[in-house]
Formats: C-alpha cells, sequence, structure tokens
C-alpha cells in the first residue's frame, strides 16, 4: 500500500490511473464506459485491494487547489449569453430531478421499514441528494440525528452508491443510443466557445498557457477574497464562476487565441475523479441496514424517472440532462467535472449555478421531507 504521506508516490498511481483512463478512452468499449468512468472504477479497486489510501494530505490538495483552477480554466471562453440560454434549459431539468429526489424517499418510505429514525434517513438522503453533503450535515443536526452509527452508515451508503451513480452518468452520457433519444439543439455542444477560424489551429504556446494559469489562479484568488469580504465563503464556487464567465465575456477576443488550457483543465479533472473513487469505503457501506440500500435506489430510480421525462416533454437535450442530473445528486464541482471532461463548454457555469441553488433548497427539501414523514411528532 501507498503511505498516505508519500505524496510523489501517491501521486504517481494516480496519474498512472489517468494515463490509463485516456488510453482506454480511445477504444470502443472505453468511449462508452468514458475516461471518468474508467478512473472511478479503478482507482475504486485499488483502494478496496489497499493499493491507494482512502484518504491522504494530496487528496485534500488535489480538491483544494486543482478543482477551482480547472473550472476557471474551463471557463475562460465561456460565452455569458450562452450560458444563460443553456443555463434555463439546464435549470428545468435540475427542479424535475429534484422533485424525482423527493418523490423517491417518499415512496421508498412506504415500504421500507427503517424504524423510527426513517424519517430522518429520508431527509438527510433528500438533502444530500438535492444540495451535497453540507447539506446532509445540516439536516442531521437540524432534526437531530444523532445516531452514530446509522449516520455513519448513511454516509457509507451516500459515498459509494453516489460513485455508482456518477459512473452511470457517465455511461449514459457516452451511450449512442441516449444521445439520439436527446439530441435536441446538441450538435452545438462541442463548438460553443471554440473559435471558427478557417486555418489550422494554432498549437498552444508556453506563454498563452502560463497566461490561462495566471489569469484562473488569480480569479481563484479574487474570488476566495469576494467570498470572504461578503460574507458568503460557503458559495466561493458560485463567485468563481460568475467572476471567469465574466471576464470571459469582456475579455473573449484575447481569450480567443489562447490553446490549451482546456487539456489542462481535464488533467486537474481526471485527478479529482481519481481521488473521488479512492475515498469510497465499500466494505463500510456494506455493514449498513439494507433498508438504506432499498431508499437509495428508489431515489436514484425516481430522480431519474424524472429527469428523463422532462427531457421529453420539454425537448432538452442529453447533455443537459446529465450536467442537471449530477448537479442534484452529485453537487457542483460533479456537474462542472463531466461538463468539463465532455467539452461541453457552456454547461460549466450552469451546473455550477443549479448545484449551488440546490446547496440553498437541500436544507428546505429535508426538513420538508422529514416533517412530511411525521418526523419528531406529537
Amino acid at each position: 500500500m501507498i503511505a498516505p504521506d508519500d505524496i510523489f508516490g501517491l501521486l504517481a498511481a494516480l496519474l498512472v490511473i489517468c494515463a490509463l483512463a485516456a488510453g482506454l478512452e480511445r477504444t470502443s468499449w472505453g468511449k462508452r464506459l468514458s475516461g471518468a468512468g474508467i478512473i472511478l472504477l479503478t482507482a475504486l479497486v485499488a483502494a478496496q485491494v489497499g493499493v491507494l489510501p482512502r484518504s491522504a494530505p494530496l487528496y485534500g490538495a488535489i480538491w483544494t487547489y486543482m478543482v477551482p483552477l480547472a473550472i476557471a480554466l474551463f471557463l475562460l471562453k465561456a460565452d455569458l449569453v450562452k450560458v444563460f440560454s443553456e443555463g434555463g434549459r439546464v435549470l428545468l431539468a435540475f427542479l424535475a430531478g429534484m422533485a424525482g429526489t423527493a418523490a423517491g424517499a417518499g415512496l421508498a418510505s412506504l415500504f421500507v421499514d427503517l424504524g423510527e429514525s426513517e424519517a430522518a434517513i429520508a431527509a438527510v438522503f433528500t438533502a444530500t441528494y438535492t444540495g451535497g453533503s453540507l447539506n446532509f450535515v445540516a439536516v442531521a443536526e437540524a432534526i437531530g440525528f444523532d445516531d452514530g452509527s446509522q449516520l455513519s452508515a448513511a454516509l457509507a451508503i451516500d459515498n459509494i452508491l453516489g460513485v455508482g451513480f456518477i459512473v452511470l452518468l457517465n455511461f449514459a452520457a457516452a451511450w449512442g443510443l441516449f444521445q439520439r433519444w436527446y439530441g435536441w439543439r446538441s450538435e452545438a455542444l462541442h463548438a460553443s466557445g471554440e473559435t471558427h477560424d478557417t486555418g489550422e489551429a494554432a498549437p498552444a504556446s508556453l506563454l498563452g498557457l502560463l497566461s490561462a494559469l495566471a489569469l484562473a489562479a488569480g480569479a481563484v484568488a479574487l474570488s476566495g477574497l469576494i467570498a470572504r469580504v461578503t460574507g458568503v465563503a460557503d458559495y466561493e464556487l458560485l463567485v468563481l464562476t460568475l467572476l471567469v464567465t465574466l471576464v470571459a465575456t469582456i475579455g473573449r477576443r484575447f481569450l480567443a487565441g489562447l490553446r490549451g488550457e482546456d487539456v489542462v483543465a481535464m488533467i486537474f479533472m481526471y485527478l479529482f475523479f481519481a481521488i473521488i473513487g479512492a475515498g469510497a469505503d465499500i466494505g463500510e457501506m456494506l455493514q449498513a441496514a439494507p433498508g438504506m440500500f432499498v431508499m437509495v435506489g428508489c431515489i436514484f430510480g425516481v430522480h431519474l424517472v424524472f429527469v428523463l421525462v422532462a427531457g421529453r416533454l420539454l425537448k432538452l437535450n442529453y447533455a443537459e440532462l446529465v450536467t442537471a442530473s449530477l448537479a442534484c445528486i452529485a453537487g457542483p464541482p460533479i456537474a462542472a467535472a463531466i461538463a468539463i471532461l465532455f467539452k461541453w463548454r457552456n454547461l460549466v457555469a450552469p451546473g455550477i449555478l443549479t448545484g449551488v441553488l440546490g446547496y440553498v433548497l437541500g436544507n428546505f427539501a429535508g426538513i420538508g421531507m422529514f416533517a412530511l414523514l411525521g418526523g419528531g411528532g406529537s
């Protein structure tokens, strides 16, 4: 096993996994699973057999430093007009998914017996699959759900099944049949934000890459400062998104000449998916109550039904549905990461914006579910 404090040994292992995934993604079956899905599964297996640690200082560094840099880099060519036009459709899919999450938790409570804590468990799962782990913790505190063993089991299931859901949507995003079923307006997905020169594109340059990194790092630093000064430190990612899209819109002529910044962003995001897979604990999950598995499975299933039906009725394309669903179930960093990896440039900001909205609504959804199921009753 690689020791958690062996920074370069661990980094080398993660990069090997990422390089392997990048190579396999070129194969016919690899395209169906996607590079992110291969990374998640490989890192998950490596952690379960003891090759990778489940937690390490390097993981925290990747999450803290590389993820915001990757988001800023990829947003440098975002078109603000297209961001908002695409964002409206992503928001519709997100709201449908949020309704599906709540409906799934309520449905599961009808045929799953989780004892006295049933309302509390349904509440924290509703919260986390509307917003994220912060909502899980906030709702647990708000409703007084302090059973250590059940909380630990619920968190383990949330972690491992959440990774499974990400893998599933990665597979769906690369699935040709799904793309045909939900192909409305999808022809412009990969062209958004790209230049349209008739000549051959200029190669990436050292000056261009350094300029992009400098802009991205500056944007991350400034957004952190703004978030702290304005008292919204928990929404730093939202501030970063708004700041970079504003810069990208104002400076679009200068930024259009940059090359290669999206490749750097994808490297960072590949490492991010590797640490997500490595952090999943299957052993702890398997010790959890079977009823929790059923409840989460029901939430995921009903959530997907709501999203897919909304997609048909509102003619939303597959990329919008995948981004919105991940923003709801997995949170804004994952939604942004998938959009980056599939090069859906104008869906990165909507994924973050709707995911942050989930942070706001998650607590209300969770506490509302608790009250609906009679939690803390007379």
